[in-house]
C-alpha cells in the first residue's frame, strides 16, 4: 500500500520565473560587471556540475555550508564569463543579492499542474512530503507560493544531498514508515532516482515535456491498487 508521495522541488514543482544567466547577467551589471549572458550560461552549468558537494564538515550548520556551496558556484561562474579571476569583493558585490534573490517567491515559478496534483493527492489520502538539494531558502519560496506539505526536508536540513541515500532515511524516519510504502518523483536520474531506489524508494522520473507530475499521480494510485 503506497500511504506517501516525495516531491523534489527544483524541475519538478518549481523553476526560475527567468533565465538563470539574465539574472547574473542582471546582477552582475549592477555590481559594474558586464558580462554576456551566453558566456554566464556556459559557465554555470560548468560550475554547477564540477562543484561537488557543500562541505558539511566545515560549517556547524548545513544551511551556512550550502550558502558556501552557492558562493563557490556563483563566484565560478562570474569568473569562467569574465574569462579571469574576479576580486573577491566583486564577487561578494554579485553573490549577496544573487542569493537574496533566489530567496523569494517571485523568482519562482509554479509548473502548471502542480496544484491539481497536490489537490488531487490530498483527496486520494497520500501524504506529500518534499526531499530537496536546495538550502532552507526553500521553505519560504515554497509557502510564498501556496504550496504545502506535510514537511519539507533539504540537503541543508539533512546535512546530505541526493544522490546519498541518507536524506531518503531521514525524510522515511518523518514520515514513520517503510520505503515501501513510499514512492519519489523528481527530474534527476542520479539524484533522484539511484538516491531514492539506493534507499528502497520506488522512484518516477520526470521528462517533461513527455510526462509531468499527472503521469506520476497516475503511477502512485495503479500502484496503492497493487
Amino acid at each position: 500500500m503506497i500511504r506517501a508521495l516525495l516531491f523534489d522541488a527544483a524541475g519538478t514543482l518549481i523553476e526560475p520565473a527567468e533565465p538563470v544567466a539574465g539574472v547574473y547577467a542582471r546582477h552582475a551589471a549592477a555590481a559594474g560587471l558586464r558580462l554576456e549572458t551566453a558566456a554566464i550560461g556556459e559557465a554555470f552549468r560548468q560550475a554547477f556540475s564540477s562543484s561537488g558537494d557543500p562541505a558539511w564538515q566545515d560549517h556547524p550548520e548545513g544551511d551556512a555550508a550550502e550558502r558556501a556551496w552557492w558562493r563557490r558556484v556563483v563566484g565560478l561562474t562570474l569568473s569562467g564569463a569574465a574569462g579571469q579571476s574576479l576580486p573577491e569583493n566583486l564577487l561578494h558585490d554579485c553573490f549577496e543579492p544573487l542569493f537574496a534573490h533566489y530567496a523569494e517567491a517571485a523568482a519562482w515559478r509554479v509548473f502548471p499542474e502542480v496544484a491539481e496534483v497536490l489537490a488531487r493527492a490530498g483527496r486520494e489520502g497520500f501524504r506529500v512530503a518534499v526531499v530537496s538539494n536546495f538550502d532552507r531558502r526553500l521553505h519560504r519560496i515554497l509557502e510564498g507560493l501556496d504550496l504545502s506539505f506535510e514537511f519539507v526536508l533539504t540537503s541543508a536540513d539533512a546535512r546530505a544531498r541526493k544522490p546519498d541515500p541518507s536524506i531518503f532515511r531521514q525524510a522515511l524516519g518523518r514520515l514513520g514508515l517503510p520505503a515501501g510504502q513510499v514512492l519519489h518523483v523528481g527530474d534527476s536520474p542520479s539524484a533522484d532516482g539511484e538516491g531514492a531506489r539506493a534507499a528502497g524508494i520506488e522512484a518516477f522520473l520526470l521528462d517533461r515535456p513527455r510526462n509531468d507530475l499527472r503521469a506520476f499521480l497516475n503511477h502512485s494510485l495503479l500502484q496503492r491498487g497493487k
